[in-house]
């Protein structure tokens, strides 16, 4: 019997010797999360922010774009339906022809009634200022 007993207690020394070996792993597990892991956690998360905040503004810039795309091209489809959208053989058969004169005025006059213009448009610069900067 106390062979047994004695075997069953080197048994148990052995067990506990493992769980302590576990609970110092842990530890230092837990000591190296806390006093390496989380700081650099941290900073990831601080770097994170920044790139949002790019990513909101790169976000506004678009929208600004497609907004003035839009504009330019409902500007377009107005000066077609104004203008009239002829194909380009059209036009150059229709220049290549002598009009008589009074066609001329009526065409000279409805330019005179639509001046062209120019639309605002955005500068990249103003968004990118390290465009102005030469390259390397």
């Amino acid at each position: 019997q106390i062979e047994s007993l004695d075997k069953s207690l080197e048994d148990l020394l052995t067990r506990v010797d493992e769980f302590v070996g576990m609970l110092d792993m842990i530890r230092s597990d837990s000591s190296q999360v806390v006093n390496e892991s989380i700081p650099q956690i941290y900073t990831k998360a601080t770097e994170m922010r920044q790139i949002y905040r790019k990513i909101d503004k790169l976000e506004a810039f678009v929208k600004m774009i497609g907004n003035s795309v839009a504009g330019l091209e409902e500007r377009v489809v107005k000066a077609e339906t104004d203008l009239g959208a002829f194909p380009s053989t059209f036009k150059k058969i229709l220049h290549t022809i002598s009009m008589p004169s009074f066609l001329n005025k009526s065409s000279s006059s409805r330019q005179q009634q639509t001046l062209y213009e120019p639309p605002v448009l955005f500068k990249t610069e103003d968004y990118f200022p390290c465009l102005n900067e030469a390259p390397y």
